[in-house]
């Protein structure tokens, strides 16, 4: 299915000015790279978040996790 979106003139060769075979290919390597920059940088806000914990409340995540991952176990 395919839609229509209107851009300007600027963006749209913008889009062409990177050269792959279509726009379309353009816009989804564009949005695969903006797509990994936000999953990295979430997780880089988790660790920051992780470091800021107690060394208490980090043993009760590590049980937690450890918990889950045993409920887990044997899964296929």
């Amino acid at each position: 299915m395919a839609t229509t979106v209107k851009v300007s003139t600027e963006t749209r060769d913008r889009i062409k000015a990177f050269g792959r075979a279509t726009l379309e290919d353009t816009i989804i390597e564009a949005l695969d790279a903006l797509e990994e920059r936000e999953f990295w940088a979430q997780a880089e806000r988790a660790a920051a978040w992780r470091a800021t914990l107690s060394d208490d409340e980090q043993a009760q995540r590590r049980a937690r996790e450890a918990e889950i991952d045993a409920a887990f176990d044997g899964i296929e």
